[in-house]
């Protein structure tokens, strides 16, 4: 990306090269109309940021050149003025923003804002899905929201539309997901918008948390408290204004991509915390973490539960023998991704610490286990990371319905079965019952 700024203040110039290099853009800086002039001539930009006062004229001399300019007529305006009171709707040139020169640091954040709300796709772009029955009237509303750019699926029946949406099952910041449903509540058919808006929110997953306007030629004020206690997040009484509606849908949709951010970087902070960095398997924290809620949930709800201790024969050999740390992590890598492609989603599969992983394994009994095991041993054999042969004894507990023990129990099992099968030539399975 690239930013051009022209600024006659060289602390503020300097400043917002630095801030606009932070964000990643590449800058060409001036200070004057005629520098202004010959870098957009000479160079396509992402963003321009202008202040009103230039060494040569005013700023708004050059905006209205960018105003009209083929080029650079859909390029975002920064506009810099020492007038704190100065909004963009009362300039007689158009801009996306102004920047209002307060301290250096509010000045960095309004244009950290800015490129977060104008310049980030995930903001001005969006998914939208639509349910109007007036053919007039979604016509009108479907021109104004392509025009902006947004994805829309259109749809005259709520029935037609809670189908799409049923089928649809990605939610959150995923590019296919819907950000926004509008829907017309007095909809023809069985199912009313009321309705739709209902079997949205009843969604246990993402799907049931985005932003809903509901659209109605009614005017009743109890009316619209119901409609907001069902679920609504906003409401537009017809004939629609343009304008009002797309601000809404702007602020709602911004709002939902804000919170889908939050929630990206809480699931990538859990994952860092869960998730050992070489196998992709959970680490020891997170087993010691959730196996009780584990087995907790079987007990409760009387099924069986399954432990592997997988233990990777001569693993020091492999780091010690000339081959090295690398070719181990190697070793343990291509491991760690056969054990996760090879057991359910339900199951726990994680790396206890070194070349030994423990999987907990839901509605599963002893010989299933075992069967699982001995499969695994043998995938194991004929991996052949890094051409070397490798070989895993395996021990196996489990807890059976009617029995209650707890991980340690299971642990411990598991790991005595390991070290009876090293102890019998490795490269085996073996089941040790629990006391």
């Amino acid at each position: 990306m690239r930013a051009l700024i022209i600024e006659k203040n060289i602390t503020y110039r300097e400043l917002l090269e630095h801030t606009f290099a932070e964000q990643g853009f590449d800058t060409d800086a001036g200070d004057s109309i005629e520098s202004a002039h010959v870098y957009a001539d000479s160079w396509v930009y992402d963003i321009i940021c202008v202040n009103q006062t230039l060494t040569d004229g005013p700023g708004e001399e050059f905006v209205a050149h960018c105003n009209q300019h083929e080029r650079l007529k859909n390029t975002p305006v920064l506009f810099l003025t020492e007038n704190t009171e100065l909004q963009a709707e009362e300039l007689p040139v158009r801009v996306a923003g102004v920047i209002h020169e307060l301290s250096e640091h509010q000045i960095e954040d309004q244009i950290v804002h800015f490129i977060d709300l104008h310049l980030d796709p995930v903001f001005f772009e969006g998914r939208i899905l639509f349910v109007e029955d007036d053919d007039e009237v979604a016509a009108d509303i479907l021109a104004q929201l392509e025009e902006t750019g947004y994805q829309v699926s259109h749809f005259k029946t709520a029935e037609e539309a809670c189908a799409e949406y049923d089928a649809v099952t990605i939610y959150g910041s995923h590019a296919e997901a819907y950000d926004l449903a509008i829907t017309e509540i007095n909809l023809e058919g069985k199912m009313k918008g009321d309705e739709l808006v209902a079997k949205i929110r009843s969604y246990e997953d993402g799907r049931g948390f985005i932003p809903i306007i509901a659209i109605t030629d009614e005017d009743d004020v109890q009316r619209r408290i119901s409609l907001y206690h069902s679920g609504v997040n906003d409401f537009l009484q017809k004939p629609i204004l343009h304008k009002e509606l797309m601000v809404r849908i702007a602020n709602l949709i911004t709002n939902k991509r804000l919170l889908d951010k939050v929630h990206d970087i809480r699931r990538e902070l859990f994952a860092l915390a869960t998730t050992d960095k070489l196998t992709g398997c959970h680490n020891r924290h997170s087993l010691m973490e959730f196996s009780d809620k584990f087995i907790s949930q079987a007990l409760r709800h009387k099924y069986p539960v399954s432990m592997l201790v997988i233990d990777l024969d001569h693993f020091k050999a492999v780091n010690d023998n000339h081959h090295g740390h690398a070719v181990g992590d190697i070793v343990l890598e291509l491991t760690g991704k056969l054990l996760n492609s090879s057991f359910r989603d339900g199951d726990l599969v994680s790396r206890y610490g070194g070349e030994e992983f423990v999987v907990l394994m839901t509605h599963c009994n002893g010989e299933d286990a075992r069967l699982k095991a001995e499969k695994l041993r043998l995938s194991i054999e004929d991996l052949k990371p890094n051409g070397l042969s490798i070989t895993t004894s395996i021990g196996v507990s489990s807890m059976e319905v009617g029995v209650e023990r707890d991980f340690e129990a299971l642990f411990h099992a598991g790991d005595e079965g390991v070290y009876k099968a090293k102890e019998n030539g490795h490269n085996q399975v073996v089941y040790v019952g629990l006391d």
